[in-house]
């Protein structure tokens, strides 16, 4: 029973609800699973569970005592791309116009589809909607992640902090793994820019099993699928958000930055306003699957309050409290701020 839930849960961090043939992959992944508990175990960890592993904050509200990094007359700049680890990004966008009374400008794509088109966002906190005066606050600009020509110097005027979302993990995003090119040209950007001392902080969001996080969630069970999907179906999108990583550790910008290594990031988890942080790896641990909006308001927060910098962290929901079954809502979710 152990086996088939937990190639259930990675077969979701692989496959949306929306991709064809979901079922029949699951049921792939329970066969295959037997044989990647073998194949790879998953390092021992200590039996005794730390309960202070990471720190847990409400999301912010915007408050005239607020202390922000950053000055409300700058801007706050999010990335985000295609895939379960740049929907963060769109729940950042929800995030940030709660937690920063400024404008929000988002570069992706499609804006005007994805963020406003679509409410769902590929979780269990939908609908997202605005209202009329957060609309206003936000500055939607197309992008061309891809392109080796675009510059995008001008859209980072005036912005004090970033929050970027352009990779993914899942592999059949094919020709959107573009992480690390993205990630170059914004730090490009960003040095040409740092002339006038514009930004000041950057959050990226990538993946566990990144570079030095290797084995991913070394702590739980599910790691070892995780580990087996990073090597084969999700290899390209993994080692894009490896090269992601080198990119900004090895950047000549002189930039304050934080790489944020979510867990899981299941559709049908709801946010409870909290997020744990593994202190140590092989001792902390942080439960395996975690909404994408409690995610992003970890993001947001590190941009506006940067408690951890220059360094890359693991990022999850309660260990203790944990359950791969999701429990229904006892009341429904809604993330909804249209005025009636």
């Amino acid at each position: 029973e152990k086996t088939q839930t937990s190639a259930l849960f990675c077969m979701k961090q692989t496959f949306p609800s929306r991709f064809p043939r979901r079922r029949f992959l699951g049921q792939s992944l329970i066969w295959i699973s037997g044989l990647v508990s073998s194949a790879f175990p998953v390092a021992p960890t200590p039996t005794s569970l730390s309960k202070a592993i990471g720190s847990a904050s409400p999301a912010m509200t915007t408050t005239s005592s607020q202390k922000n990094a950053f000055s409300p007359s700058k801007v706050f700049c999010i990335l985000y791309g295609v895939g379960g680890t740049a929907d963060v990004g769109r729940h950042a966008v929800r995030a940030a116009l709660d937690a920063f009374p400024g404008t929000v400008r988002v570069l992706t794509g499609d804006p005007e589809e994805t963020l406003l088109g679509q409410t769902n966002w590929n979780s269990a906190c939908g609908p997202h909607t605005f209202t009329p005066e957060e609309r206003a606050r936000l500055d939607l600009r197309t992008i061309r992640p891809t392109s080796k020509t675009e510059d995008w110097t001008e859209h980072l005027d005036n912005v004090g902090g970033i929050v970027s979302a352009m990779g993914n993990r899942q592999g059949f995003y094919v020709g959107h793994q573009y992480g690390k090119v993205a990630t170059e040209k914004l730090l490009k950007a960003i040095m040409q820019s740092q002339e006038s001392g514009v930004v000041s902080r950057l959050v990226a969001i990538t993946s566990v099993g990144c570079n030095e996080d290797w084995p991913p969630m070394e702590f739980h069970w599910a790691g070892g699928i995780l580990k087996w999907l990073f090597r084969t179906l999700m290899r390209t999108g993994w080692r894009d958000l490896e090269e992601t990583e080198k990119v900004i550790r090895s950047s000549d910008a002189n930039l304050n930055y934080l790489i944020v290594r979510p867990v899981g990031l299941g559709e049908e988890r709801r946010p409870k306003n909290e997020w744990f942080v593994q202190k140590e790896k092989y001792k902390d641990k942080v439960g395996p699957d975690m909404s994408k909006m409690d995610c992003a308001r970890f993001a947001v927060q590190q941009v506006l309050e940067p408690t951890y910098e220059n360094t890359a962290v693991v990022v999850g929901s309660d260990w203790e409290s944990f359950t791969l079954d999701e429990p229904p809502a006892s009341t429904p979710v809604s993330n909804s701020h249209d005025e009636t």
